[in-house]
């Protein structure tokens, strides 16, 4: 390739030795690319244990690996703040640590970019899979498949994407971004949520003029000890998020269109964040329980029931507006509710 733009991938790790070692994989995974002009941006997030060490090693064989080492703040999208700080590249990529891509993925995705110039974001083929390696979907952009996807390239508007990520995505991306575009919002959102980094991220795809696919592969796993799936209080932060976006999408003018999608999503990840409040509340510190009470009280006023109940049919619809008629009455109903 006879014009090579840097592309920086950006991976936070955080005890990534302990949850699987992970440092291992990924780096395996990211300094086999066969594109080769690369910087590494590592964060060390505040790891406890080899994972630093292991990463220093790496980095004393390649100069492409820079590490970033900080104080871990409880939320993920700091850690991503602190990589898209110290970035140089032309284009941009956020990198899972459990996460891997093919050998030839940067490689077909500046290929796409430079065969589309209108492209600000280029993302990948994506499987989605389990744990133990069963394969849960096939994503291409806004193609969603339970059968394995053959290539074919798909562009979207960054408007387009932003308005398929209203109340649940309907567009995947994982992929390059144009560095301009990629720091247009920064990812220290003001709020420490635990999935923050979707407001930003949101906001970034907003700004790019158009999106496309290329034909490598990202397989993207889901582990129950991620932060966002894990059964703890934080897990009410996406409650708040939902409040949040509600808002932005409503001022940018795409929440009327997708109202019924982003209400029910909205209404389920509050009966979550209750049945957690109540079930882990006895071991939880007083300004925390408020805190998070605070989160779930503000999350039933700001939900549509018209919405939600209009969804529903017969028992369930009984059912769930006795739900919706009283935050007390919910709260006690999945206080006792086992």
């Amino acid at each position: 390739m006879d014009n090579q733009p840097l592309v920086s991938i950006v991976t936070t790790f955080y005890n990534s030795v302990k949850l699987g070692d992970f440092v291992h994989r990924a780096m395996d995974c990211l300094l086999n690319q066969t594109y080769k002009n690369i910087e590494f941006v590592c964060v060390n997030d505040g790891s406890q244990d080899e994972t630093l060490v292991q990463l220093k090693a790496y980095a004393d064989k390649d100069s492409r690996i820079i590490i970033v080492d900080k104080e871990n703040e409880g939320v993920a999208q700091y850690a991503k703040a602190a990589g898209q700080n110290v970035a140089k590249g032309d284009w941009v990529m956020l990198f899972d640590h459990d996460d891997l891509i093919s050998y030839d993925g940067i490689e077909l995705a500046v290929k796409t970019a430079q065969a589309h110039p209108e492209l600000d974001a280029v993302t990948f083929m994506q499987e989605v899979l389990y744990a133990d390696g069963t394969i849960r979907s096939y994503y291409n952009l806004d193609v969603v498949s339970k059968e394995k996807l053959s290539y074919e390239f798909r562009k979207l508007s960054g408007e387009e994407v932003f308005q398929k990520t209203v109340g649940r995505y309907a567009v995947h991306f994982r992929g390059i971004i144009k560095a301009d575009k990629f720091k247009t919002v920064s990812f220290r959102y003001p709020e420490k949520l635990v999935n923050g980094d979707e407001i930003v991220e949101r906001f970034i795809f907003k700004n790019v003029d158009f999106m496309g696919s290329c034909p490598a592969i990202y397989k993207h796993f889901i582990y129950t000890n991620s932060s966002a799936k894990s059964y703890s209080l934080k897990k009410i932060d996406i409650v708040r998020t939902d409040v949040i976006l509600r808002e932005l999408f409503k001022k940018e003018g795409v929440y009327k269109a997708r109202k019924d999608i982003f209400e029910f999503a909205a209404f389920k990840t509050l009966i979550d964040g209750v049945k957690i409040y109540q079930h882990l509340k006895i071991s939880t510190d007083e300004e925390s329980k408020q805190k998070y009470l605070h989160f779930l009280k503000e999350g039933y006023a700001q939900l549509d029931r018209k919405s939600i109940l209009n969804q529903l049919n017969g028992v369930q619809k009984i059912y769930n507006s006795l739900i919706l008629s009283d935050f007390s009455l919910m709260m006690n109903f999945y206080k006792f509710k086992k």
